[in-house]
């Protein structure tokens, strides 16, 4: 009994070991220090253990490791933490009854425990807020209310849930100091809509905050060529970084002398104090060029991230209020150990919102007087703005290349001023500063080689600054 008791000790040490090298020394001390305290509060004698086999043990539990498989394929990764994630899934089903074994709590108690067990690596700071959500999960409040819980579920649950605590709010406490940083460098913005901002965290554990959240990553590849060898999976690079326990199989890999061009559907990258750009980068930071582009076709080289720096800033190569849609990631010619960058997501760390609304639900062909259809589609983009409380609206109007280009800079400018009347009605905000533009065909989101692709380029885009 008392062996399975100390089984049961070493689970919670191991679950909650947050070293990234838990060495074989360290553990076994820590058993050593178990077995005398358990020796002293006991009155029989604890059975002698071969510490190393029992490490053994515990080794053919342990996964590849995080570096290798995100999904895991043991109980615990190869840094001494329960690999939480992995049981979760539907593939650590079976994992989950050797754990209830271990733990000498039942099947039940198993599955009730993990759904208050905070995922393996913590995100962002949303993803921390959710996991202490999570920590009265009703369901485990009415087991335990039942007085069916064994005696070593609740103490699961109970150093679970502070340990959960304790990691969580050391993670809003240094997310707290990036967001002070950034206000510091920039005393005059804001975040534009306080439920979007996050901070998240890179593979190297370094925090950035995004004053736009998840709005602020890149949505679309435009262009993949891919590098030798292995490049490949290049959506891996869209959306929100995923941590510091992703793996090569979640990312976008260049390859050596890859090219990835990406695309900013829900921001564009603009000029602030400190770095604009951010690589979440996985493994080495390889020497990767970047370019950005308001059209997709002219090109600013603004330079390359490189060794430890993966943040870049734009300011000797823009103009103020510049805003960019486009981002172009070439490697560098440069051998490691996986060859070409290995990119989980790519963020504008300022970033102006972008909203975008087709011609065709506004206008009439050829005319700027807003249909039904289209002051509905308006009302429904004010909803969106309505926790915004102040910076400069950009409304720009732009067509396809039919027609003149005198006359579609004109019809342009007309529907952007269409739409801004509207806006104003339904924003009555004197905090906000207006700016109509028309710009006509002169910048496409694609080739007008098609109708298809002129349906795409006749728009109005809403484009939202912090002062």
């Amino acid at each position: 009994m008392k062996k399975q008791l100390l089984l049961h000790l070493i689970l919670t040490i191991l679950f909650f070991s947050c070293k990234k090298d838990l060495k074989e020394t360290e553990s076994t001390t820590k058993i050593e220090t178990l077995e005398e305290t358990l020796i002293e509060d006991n009155d029989e004698e604890i059975p002698q253990i071969d510490v190393s086999e029992l490490m053994n043990v515990m080794g053919g539990l342990i996964s590849g490791g995080a570096a290798k498989d995100s999904s895991g394929q043991g109980m615990f990764l190869s840094n001494g933490q329960l690999n939480v994630d992995f049981l979760k899934s539907d593939a650590g089903k079976p994992m989950r009854k050797t754990f209830a074994q271990i733990a000498e709590v039942t099947l039940e108690e198993v599955d009730l425990s993990l759904t208050i067990m905070p995922d393996n690596d913590i995100v962002s700071v949303k993803h921390a807020q959710a996991i202490e959500e999570d920590l009265n999960n009703p369901k485990v409040e009415a087991y335990v209310k039942s007085g069916k819980a064994s005696g070593n579920f609740l103490e699961l649950i109970t150093d679970a849930r502070t340990e959960a605590k304790k990691r969580t709010t050391n993670f809003k406490k240094l997310a707290q100091i990036e967001k002070e940083k950034f206000y510091k460098d920039n005393p005059t913005w804001f975040a534009l809509d306080e439920s979007m901002e996050d901070t998240y965290i890179d593979y190297r554990e370094n925090m950035v905050y995004l004053p736009l959240g998840d709005a602020s990553f890149a949505d679309e590849v435009v262009e993949f060529i891919p590098g030798k060898p292995k490049g490949r999976a290049p959506k891996g690079a869209l959306g929100p970084a995923q941590g510091r326990l992703l793996t090569l199989e979640d990312c976008a890999t260049l390859g050596i002398k890859g090219v990835l061009t990406l695309y900013f559907k829900d921001n564009s990258i603009s000029d602030v104090n400190g770095p604009d750009i951010y690589v979440f980068e996985i493994g080495q930071i390889e020497p990767t060029n970047i370019e950005i582009s308001k059209n997709g076709k002219d090109w600013i080289n603004v330079g390359k991230i490189e060794g430890g720096t993966a943040g870049l800033d734009i300011h000797d190569f823009v103009q103020p209020g510049d805003t960019f849609n486009y981002i172009r990631l070439t490697d560098l010619d440069t051998y490691s150990g996986m060859p070409g960058a290995d990119i989980d997501a790519v963020a504008a760390i300022g970033g102006a919102l972008r909203m975008n609304l087709d011609s065709a639900v506004l206008f009439e062909t050829g005319k700027y007087k807003l249909k039904e259809e289209g002051i509905k589609a308006i009302r429904e983009l004010a909803l969106k703005m309505k926790n915004i409380q102040k910076g400069t609206i950009t409304v720009e109007g732009h067509t396809d290349d039919v027609g003149s280009e005198a006359t579609n800079k004109s019809l342009s400018l007309a529907r952007a001023k269409s739409v801004s009347a509207e806006l104003k009605k339904l924003i009555p905000n004197t905090a906000f500063k207006w700016k109509e533009m028309g710009f006509g065909e002169s910048k496409p989101l694609v080739d007008n080689n098609s109708e298809e692709n002129r349906a795409k380029n006749r728009r109005v885009e809403i484009l939202i600054l912090p002062n």
